[in-house]
This record gives C-alpha cells, sequence and structure tokens, in this order.
C-alpha cells in the first residue's frame, strides 16, 4: 500500500490545486517568466535548470496554465492573470504548508499577490485539511431565531472595566435584542478583567436574559492568548455556556480556527477578527504612485483574505473593516469580501461578513441596502455613545435594522422607543453569584377555555412541524393526534405543582435520575402524576413544555443534539419523562406499580399514563390490565387511538379489533371520545373510578391540524420528505399555520408553572416563536476514495429469498427499518408481520422452524434478546431449531438511548445453549452472512448494519464461519476487533504507522462459538499483550470471551478491554459516545502506547482507501 501511495504521488499528472497571481510585467514573455519563478519558489525553491530539480519537477512543482492581461500602467508595465497548478502533495495535507505553497516565500517579492485559489475535487473533500464552516449563514439564524432581517452584534469594551460591568452590558444588550455579543479583540486576560472570570459571568449574564426574554442570543469571548492555551481557553468558553468565540488568525494562525472547526466537540460558531490581517492584504496603490494610479500587486486579495480563506478554515461569520469608517477600505473591496463570504463555493456554506469599524446606526439603513440581509451588523463604540442604559440602547439598534417589532422584547417595560420617555432604570444590575427570588405572589389565574388549549396545541403542533423541517425529518403525525390530548392533560385535567427544574436543561449526567420534576413534585402525594409511554412522541411533549411555561424555548436548541438529555426517544432522564419507555408496553406496568403504592399511602393525587393504541399488540399490556383489574388499581390511561404504526395502518399490519370491547371483557372501565376535544378529553379523565382501572380512548387523526399529510399515507409515523418540492409543500404549510397564530396570541397564565418571573416569560408569548435547533456537525462521514453500498441487506434479502422458497421474513412493526420492506413488497407469500409482539413472534417462529421452514426475524437488536428472551431460550434454544435472527442497531450505533442500544446482546445470546452469533463490518459481510448462517444447525443470531455500509473487504472474499480475518501481520501487539469498531481499528493502525510499533490484528466474524485458536496464536505470538476492541458492553463480549481463553490456557500476558464501560449510554450519535466512552480510534491508539510502555505522537493522517464508518443511523428508522 506504501508503495502504491508513493506511486501515485510521484505520478507524471498528479492531482493539482489552482492559485490566480496578480503580477507586474512588462510583457507576457515576463508574465510568464515571473510566474515561472513562482513555481519554482513556492515548491523546490532552486533553480529549474538543475538536475535535482528535473528529477522531481513532474510531481512537485507548480505548472503556468494561464497568462493574460488585465490592463497596462502609465510606465509601460502591466497587470497580468498568471494561474499556476501546483500537485496537492506539495501541501502534506495540512493547511499551514497549503498557505506556504499558496505564498510562502513570494509574499516576501513586489509585484505579486494572490487573487484566489481553487482546490481539486479531492481537496474540496478533504474536511480535515478544509472543514468548512459548520454553522454558516444558515446555522447561524437557526442558533438566534433569526430568519428573515440581519443578525446584530455588538462588543463589550473598553478595556479596564471589570468582569462584572462587563456581563451586567452583556446582560442588558442581549435583553435589548442582540444576536451576538461579543468581546472586543482587546480583552483577553488583563488583571482588571481575568479571562476565565470573564467568560463565566458574561455567559451566565447571556444565558440569564435568554431565559427572562425567549431569546437565543450568544456571547462569543474572544480567542487571543499563548498558542497552547488557545484551543483550551476555547472549550472553557464551551463549558461555561458561551455560544460561540472569535478567533484573531493574524494573531493566532488560521490553523487554530481550522482545528476548532474540525473538533465534533466543539460545536459553536466562529467569528473572524481582522486584527492584524492588515499587513496580509493586497495594497492597489503604493504611495508613491497614487497620482499616476498605478497599482502595484501585494498581498492577498480582498476577497480570498476575508471571504474564501475563513470559509475553508471553518468560520462561520468574518468581521472586516467597512468603507465609510475610521478604515481605508473602499466600498469595492467591501463589495467584494461580501461575495468572498456568500458566493457559491462547493460544500462550503456561505458565512456572514460583518463590517465593522466605526460603523454608526445612522448608518445601518445604507449598509443594509448595500451588503443585503444576509449580514451581521456590528456596531460596538457608536452603540454605548448612544446614552447609559445599554438594553434601550440595543433596542435602538434592532429598530434601525428593522427588528424592533418582531423581535427586540423589552419584558416588563415600556417601549420607551416609541415614547421618547426617559428610563427609570438606567442599568440593570443583577447579582450574578446568586440571585435573590423576592417576588410577590401572584393572583389565581382561572383555566384556559377550550379555545385557548387548542390555540396552544397549535403552537406545539407549530413547533413540531418546524423542527420537523429544520431536521428534514421528524414524529409528525404524533404531534397531530396528540397535541391537544396532551395540552388537555397539563392545562385542564390533571393537577400538576409548580416545578424547580432546570428552565434551560443541563447536559446528560448519569446523575440526573428522572426528568419528571418538570411536571412538579413526584413525592407529594396530593398531586397528579404523568407517566409518559410513547417516548418516540417526545419533541410534542417537550413543545408542549414550553408552551405552558414549564421549559424555556431554548432548550429546544438541544434537542437531538448529542450530550443533551433532550433527546430523540425520551429517557427517564429527559424532561417530562418518569420512566424509561422506548422498548413500548412497559410504562403501563411501571404505572401501575406507582399507583398501587400511592394507594397504599393514600395519596389523593391520580396516576395517568398516556399511551399509543399500538401499544395493545404487546402482551405485556393486557397482563398488566388483567392485573390492574384483580387488585383495583384506580389508574387512568389515556390512549391516543390513530390506527397508524411504524409499517403502516395498524388495521393491515396487526389488527388490535375493538379495543374497548377488548378492555370491558378484562374488566376495565372504558370510555370512547372524540381525542381533539378537550372538553370530552377533560370530562372523561376527571370521572373517579375508585376501584378499577379507567381507559380514555381518544380517537384521533394522524394529520389533524395539517391535511398535507394525507399525501404521505399509509405510512405516517415518521416524516422524512421525499423532494425538495414536498419539503417546500410543508413550507408553506407552516408559514399558513404561523399566519394564523400571529393572529391570535395566546394569553395563558398556567397556575404555579414556574417561579414568577419565567412565569411571566410564558404568560403573554407569541406562538409564532421560532422553534430552532444547533446545526450539527456531520459526525459519520465516508472519505473520498472509499466506495459505500446503500441498503446492501435489502437488496440482497430479496435475491436471496428467491432462491430460498422456505424462508420467510417475520417482522415486528420495524420492516423499513430493517430494509425488509422490497420483501414484503414483491414476495408477500415469503412474508408476515407479527406487530409489536415480540414474545409471540419468537415462539411463532419456533413454531415455523418445527415444520421445515426457515424463519428470518428482522428487527432490532434488543427486542430480539431483553423482551422476549425467556421465548428465545425456551421456543428456540432449548429445542435447537433453525431460525436466523437479524438483529439490527448493534451497540451504540442507534440514536435513540438506552431502550434501543443493543449493548449486552453478545452476552445474552452466547449464555443460551445452541445459538450462534455473528456479526458484521462491511457490504460484503452483509452480502455473504445470510449463506453462512444457512450453513449453521441450529439457531444464529446476527449484529446487522443497515444503512450506507463501506465495503471494506473484496467481494470475492465473503465471511467465512468460525474463522478470523488476519489485517495485519506483527509481534509487538494483538488487537482483536469485530463489527464497526474494526473499521475504527483500520483507521488507528494508520494513525501509528510511524511509531515503530508492529500490529497483530484479528477481525472476527465469528464470535460464538470464539475462533480460539487464532485468538490464542495472536496472543502468543506478541511481545507486549492484547486489546479487544467492541461494539458492545467490555463484559460478556469478545473482551470477557479473550479473558476467559486465556486464563484457561495459562497465558499471562496484559489485557486492555475496549467497549462499554459496564454502564448504559444515552441517546446521542455513534461517533459522540465512541469519544464519551473511550472506544474510538483515539483510545486504541492510547491502549497500544499504554500496552508498550511508550507515548504514541499521531502525525500521520488516514489514507484515503481506508473506511471511516458510513453507517450513520438515521432517525426515520426508529
Amino acid at each position: 500500500m506504501e508503495e502504491n501511495n508513493e506511486s501515485n504521488m510521484r505520478s507524471q499528472h498528479p492531482e493539482r490545486f489552482w492559485v490566480d497571481y496578480t503580477l507586474e510585467a512588462t510583457s507576457r514573455d515576463n508574465a510568464y517568466q515571473v510566474a515561472r519563478e513562482i513555481c519554482l519558489e513556492q515548491t523546490v525553491e532552486l533553480p529549474g535548470s538543475i538536475p535535482e530539480v528535473k528529477e522531481v519537477e513532474s510531481f512537485t512543482v507548480g505548472k503556468v496554465e494561464h497568462v493574460e492581461l488585465l490592463h497596462t500602467q502609465t510606465h509601460g508595465s502591466g497587470l497580468w492573470r498568471a494561474t499556476i497548478a501546483y500537485p496537492i502533495h506539495t501541501a502534506g495535507n495540512e493547511l499551514p504548508q497549503f498557505l506556504n505553497v499558496v505564498f510562502g516565500n513570494t509574499s516576501l517579492k513586489h509585484g505579486i499577490s494572490v487573487y484566489d485559489v481553487t482546490l481539486s475535487k479531492s481537496l474540496m473533500e478533504n474536511r480535515q485539511m478544509f472543514p468548512g464552516p459548520r454553522f454558516g449563514i444558515t446555522g447561524l439564524r437557526n442558533l438566534v431565531g433569526v430568519h428573515d432581517a440581519p443578525l446584530l452584534c455588538t462588543a463589550l469594551k473598553p478595556m479596564g472595566k471589570s468582569s462584572e460591568e462587563f456581563a451586567r452590558m452583556a446582560y442588558a444588550f442581549a435583553r435589548g435584542g442582540i444576536d451576538i455579543i461579543k468581546d472586543d479583540h482587546g480583552l483577553q486576560n488583563q488583571v482588571w478583567s481575568p479571562y476565565e472570570e470573564r467568560v463565566k459571568l458574561c455567559a451566565q449574564a447571556v444565558i440569564k436574559a435568554n431565559q427572562e426574554t425567549g431569546r437565543n442570543s450568544v456571547y462569543a469571548p474572544c480567542l487571543n492568548g499563548p498558542s497552547d492555551q488557545v484551543i483550551p481557553r476555547a472549550f472553557f468558553a464551551k463549558q461555561c455556556g458561551a455560544g460561540a468565540v472569535m478567533v484573531l488568525p493574524g494573531i493566532v494562525g488560521w490553523d487554530i480556527v481550522r482545528a476548532l472547526a474540525c473538533d465534533d466537540n466543539f460545536d459553536l460558531p466562529i467569528l473572524i477578527h481582522p486584527a492584524m490581517l492588515g499587513g496580509w492584504l493586497q495594497q492597489s496603490l503604493s504611495c508613491h504612485s497614487q497620482k499616476n494610479g498605478e497599482e502595484h500587486p501585494q498581498g492577498l486579495s480582498h476577497h480570498f483574505l476575508f471571504g474564501i480563506l475563513p470559509r475553508l478554515c471553518g468560520a462561520d461569520a468574518v468581521i472586516f473593516c467597512s468603507s465609510g469608517g475610521r478604515f481605508q477600505f473602499t466600498s469595492e473591496q467591501c463589495e467584494q469580501i461580501a461575495d468572498g463570504c456568500r458566493r457559491p463555493l462547493g460544500r462550503f456554506e456561505p458565512v456572514f461578513p460583518s463590517p465593522a469599524g466605526g460603523m454608526r446606526l445612522d448608518k445601518i439603513a445604507d449598509m443594509r441596502k448595500r451588503f443585503g440581509d444576509d449580514t451581521l451588523m456590528l456596531i460596538g463604540g457608536n452603540l454605548m455613545e448612544q446614552g447609559p442604559d445599554y438594553e434601550i440602547d440595543a433596542a435602538k439598534f434592532a429598530k434601525c435594522a428593522g427588528r424592533d417589532d418582531r423581535m427586540c422584547h423589552l419584558s416588563g417595560r415600556k417601549r420607551l422607543l416609541e415614547s421618547d420617555q426617559p428610563s427609570a432604570n438606567k442599568v440593570v444590575a443583577i447579582d450574578l453569584e446568586e440571585e435573590k427570588k423576592t417576588e410577590a405572589e401572584e393572583p389565581e389565574v382561572a383555566s384556559p377555555t377550550d379555545d385557548e388549549v387548542e390555540l396552544v396545541a397549535k403552537a406545539v403542533l407549530r413547533r413540531v412541524l418546524d423542527c420537523t423541517l429544520k431536521n428534514n425529518g421528524g414524529y409528525l403525525s404524533q404531534a397531530c393526534s396528540s397535541s391537544i390530548i396532551l395540552a388537555t392533560l397539563y392545562l385542564r385535567a390533571l393537577n400538576f405543582g409548580a416545578t424547580d427544574a432546570p428552565f434551560i436543561p443541563g447536559p446528560y449526567s448519569p446523575s440526573i435520575s428522572s426528568g419528571e420534576g418538570y411536571n412538579g413534585d413526584p413525592t407529594d402525594l396530593s398531586l397528579d402524576r404523568l407517566i409518559f409511554s410513547p417516548v418516540h412522541y417526545a419533541v410534542v411533549l417537550y413543545s408542549l413544555l414550553v408552551e405552558v411555561g414549564r421549559m424555556g424555548e431554548k432548550a429546544l436548541d438541544s434537542y437531538n443534539v448529542d450530550g443533551s438529555t433532550v433527546e430523540l426517544i425520551g429517557a427517564e432522564h429527559s424532561p417530562g419523562h418518569a420512566v424509561t419507555a422506548g422498548s413500548l408496553a412497559q410504562a403501563l406496568s411501571q404505572a401501575a406499580g406507582i399507583a398501587y403504592a400511592r394507594k397504599m399511602k393514600q395519596a389523593t393525587g391520580r396516576v395517568a399514563v398516556f399511551l399509543s393504541d399500538g401499544e395493545f399488540q404487546e402482551g405485556q399490556t393486557w397482563e398488566c390490565v388483567q392485573m390492574m383489574v384483580n387488585h383495583k388499581i384506580n389508574l387512568v390511561a389515556v390512549v391516543d387511538v390513530n390506527g397508524q404504526q411504524c409499517d403502516g395502518k395498524m388495521d393491515q399490519v396487526c389488527a388490535i379489533g375493538d379495543l374497548a370491547k377488548k378492555l370491558e371483557a378484562f374488566g376495565a372501565e372504558v370510555a370512547v371520545v372524540n381525542g381533539h376535544s378537550v372538553s370530552e378529553i377533560e370530562h372523561a379523565v376527571k370521572k373517579q373510578c375508585p376501584s378499577l382501572p379507567r381507559f380514555v380512548l381518544c380517537m384521533t387523526d394522524p394529520c389533524f391540524g395539517v391535511p398535507l399529510m394525507k399525501t404521505r399515507a399509509p405510512k405516517l409515523h415518521y416524516v422524512r420528505f421525499n423532494d425538495s418540492q414536498e419539503k417546500e409543500q410543508f413550507e408553506n404549510a407552516l408559514a399558513d399555520m404561523s399566519t394564523n397564530l400571529q393572529n391570535s396570541l395566546i394569553k395563558i397564565q398556567p397556575s404555579s408553572a414556574r417561579t414568577t418571573k419565567t412565569n411571566q416569560v410564558a404568560a403573554a408569548r407569541n406562538v409564532a416563536l421560532q422553534c430552532t435547533n444547533h446545526l450539527r456537525g456531520e459526525y459519520c462521514e465516508v472519505l473520498a476514495d472509499i466506495k459505500t453500498v446503500t441498503r446492501p441487506h435489502r437488496t440482497n434479502l430479496v435475491n436471496w429469498m428467491k432462491r430460498h422458497p422456505k424462508a420467510i421474513v417475520v417482522t415486528a412493526d420495524l420492516t423499513s427499518s430493517c430494509e425488509a420492506d422490497l420483501v414484503r413488497d414483491t414476495l408477500p407469500n415469503q412474508y408476515v408481520s407479527a406487530g409489536m409482539a415480540e414474545a409471540n413472534m419468537m415462539s411463532f417462529c419456533g413454531g415455523l422452524a418445527r415444520e421445515g421452514f426457515l424463519p428470518l426475524v428482522h428487527t432490532f437488536g434488543v427486542f430480539i434478546t431483553r423482551r422476549p428472551f425467556d421465548q428465545l431460550a425456551m421456543s428456540i434454544g432449548a429445542p435447537n431449531l433453525k431460525v436466523v435472527l437479524l438483529g439490527f442497531l448493534p451497540g451504540i450505533i442507534s440514536p435513540g438511548g438506552i431502550t434501543h442500544q443493543a449493548i449486552d446482546d453478545t452476552s445474552l445470546c452466547r449464555s443460551i445453549p445452541n445459538l450462534r452469533v455473528l456479526e458484521v463490518v462491511d457490504a460484503t459481510e452483509v452480502e455473504s452472512v445470510l449463506d453462512v448462517a444457512e450453513r449453521i444447525e441450529g439457531p444464529v443470531y446476527i449484529r446487522m448494519l443497515r444503512g450506507d455500509v463501506p465495503r471494506l473487504f473484496p467481494s470475492y472474499s465473503p465471511m467465512k464461519f468460525g474463522e478470523a480475518r488476519l489485517l495485519s501481520d506483527g509481534n509487538d501487539v494483538a488487537v482483536i476487533s469485530s463489527g464497526i469498531c474494526t473499521e475504527d481499528a483500520i483507521r488507528a493502525m494508520e494513525m501509528i504507522k510511524s511509531s515503530g510499533i508492529s500490529i497483530r490484528h484479528l477481525h472476527l466474524s465469528t464470535i460464538v462459538p470464539f475462533p480460539r485458536n487464532a485468538v490464542i496464536d495472536a496472543i502468543v505470538s506478541v511481545k507486549y499483550g492484547v486489546i479487544t476492541f467492541e461494539n458492545h458492553s467490555i463484559n460478556g463480549g469478545i473482551g470477557s470471551l479473550t479473558a476467559e481463553v486465556m486464563a484457561e490456557n495459562g497465558i499471562g500476558k496484559k489485557l486492555i478491554r475496549i467497549g462499554i464501560p459496564g454502564c448504559y449510554a444515552h441517546g446521542a450519535s455513534r461517533q459522540y459516545l465512541q469519544a464519551e466512552y473511550k472506544m474510538d480510534s483515539k483510545a486504541l491508539v492510547d491502549a497500544i502506547g499504554k500496552l508498550c510502555h511508550k507515548n504514541i505522537a499521531v502525525t500521520g493522517q488516514i489514507d484515503a482507501n481506508k473506511p471511516i464508518s458510513a453507517c450513520a443511523e438515521r432517525t426515520e428508522d426508529l
């Protein structure tokens, strides 16, 4: 491989990137000569005539591809444009060296400037070298919630103020409507305002203002310090709650910008400040020749330095000196900068130009006309000149930008901009250490009317639709059917107490035991409790908590964001959730236990549980019903009967019949109501039934409020737009919904929902506020030369089934999610849907196998192993029946949290005698695993991949049962990997190439029976020890199997197990979780170094022919 790479780099026709230079020359020949000298100077730095240059010229030296005259000058010379193509390998795959090739030594010469740079295809796709903006214009707008006007920015100044004074300024600016409050570039770590002290106080101040106004202002500290402290300071700012950072690349270097933009753990916008960049700029007119209008090119062009280069490096907004201010940029140069920031540039998002440097409020209208609305307006000193009340000053700024009526929030104060009255409170004083709560008691407020509850429900639906559009997918039908039900429960039917839960939920932590505190104190026996079962409805619940004032709107920023508790699939630690119920049909049983215990405690408050009708396909639901009737548990269960499940209409998937009659037959009390009628729901829920469980069946329409949904029938479970045209239709529906809601200002003040201050925020909110979401960086990427296969199992399965007429695919409501939909549609006689009834499905498949058929079970791994474990063992394992069990979402691939992450499936399966366990890593193994499973006697469990799967092994090298693949040979350390961890192991091997450590790397696709001989041979042949690397708990997987083999054979070497470290994970992306639990490539490199007692410096880049995971989980499949 190394020889092939070197051959590619020394090719006579290497891939190249292009640099356009502006030259001063007397003729075309002279211009070509100057350009040729640049080619040599920027690469080999030797004359082209010497033999050493001729040997390497074809693959190192730039080529002059084009020379053209721009215009002649008065003294006889002319300005020429020369295009030079450089081999990409001269840049060494690193940004600093790339800039060195572009203009290094040549920058010291007169009469030459860089006009533009054009990247090659592979450089355009190289996200490590050129990460590009993480947010860009669209992402920053989503972050601050402003979509149709300029963004506003100001600076904290002057140097010399204390940190407390800066915090008060930041607080007032945020309340007045400024989107980005940044440090002045001169603030860093001075004694009167140390960096950490100032950042902590200012970040807290802006967060506090946001909680009070419902806005999304961000604080951006300045990063200008010693080189070894810049990045740590950036992470400190993020930890403190800063919403962005500002970097001075002219001082700390452009590679700092790139490093932050590349770091998946640093997900804040980056602003660029121009300090010290003046020396890099092209100077159009020399001082001695201004009278003659002669141009002497020097430096970098304005549009490249302030437009293209920042975008390549990862900036999201670029501050520059606007014409008309106190600096000498011309209007033409400023327009070129704005064009460089926003013009199409491949995958690189457009970014905000931010004209600054002496701008004034009276120039805003002109700036908006010149630069347009996609501009970050920055005014500093002139804003402070307006007066001492910074909140009012900020509001004036907003008004000048056309923002005051729609977005500027002056909570509890008169709009002094309109009345010209002086402010009674010139400076907002806040105690940032400990705010005293001395607010007066509020009068009791009457319950909201039916119309008001319906308006809240519409506002909830609008938020969910907005989130669906922003994320290109979401659980929209669930909001259509349930928003009125849930709004009625919270506002009319149930008695919740005040909440003291965080207004903005904090990050995930194992110490967070429950999110039920958002509904009041769960230990108060006089209050009602709500247990939420269908947790894929979580976004509906989160939106409702915002609408009724129990949670801040900014909380939705962290919806489905890595490290957040506001998870896609709600869990016990998520706001509003009391239990973990993602596997469905378990919440009712837990609610029954809670109700029974509270009954013994003589509680007066009731226990309610919210269910979906699909859960009545699960046997556990009916077991619980009969138990509640037998023990006279007076729980009220409110059911969303919308007739839909993941695979389509329930009547077509697995009909449950007349639900009311079935429940009555079990002895429960039943009420059937219109699920879109507030009064009917309220009456049915409030009706007392002291000795029986009561089921309120709410008959609902999954398209209610969004008629456009009907075009997607019969599959409504998860909306992911098919094309831009369909998405535009839903955007129009959102606009219509927003217009209707803007005409009806909701005036609901939930009784004792929160403390007085936050209650005031919820009391008169505009329901058309934008639902915002962080633009997350793309965590699961494929390197340019790695080919992936889209849904290989889906295609392969159909072809395989045609060759095996006795094979039958059996699914549990996850047909499309497990890529069995093509079999369902084309081979209906070889397909059976069991509905959401996994225990029954296991025994059913055992019966099929007894009659000579080959069942292929398709569902998520957790629903094969955890839920129906007894049926798996007794109906399939014990009789040794031939059943193939395909378990999707192995380990932490799923973002759905602990209920969807099969981190213990191998451990459970290997404890069942007769059951074999296989695991796939790539498309080749996906396409060959069914053939392997067919040849195995008895049941087989497969840890399966779906979606876009990389092809690591050639198609002519299929999986072989019981054999390990030797991927590299060495004598220092043995690495034994499986599944997706093999991808990361391959990447780690590339990272340590230059370390001198040799690795014997085994990939296992057969887990049970364990390939003992291959493992033993690998361990005894190495010097230091063995590392196991798996997408599974370290307990019970290949780490435990390896330890057992070593103990049984007396192999006394060091063992390090990398995997999930004996805990449950939470909902987040795969890459985030692997880094969080130290089970990624870096963790493997660190473990290798630990075994060898060596610090490994990772200096190499990943080989473009090596894979990085393409198995990014799609949320529509959850």
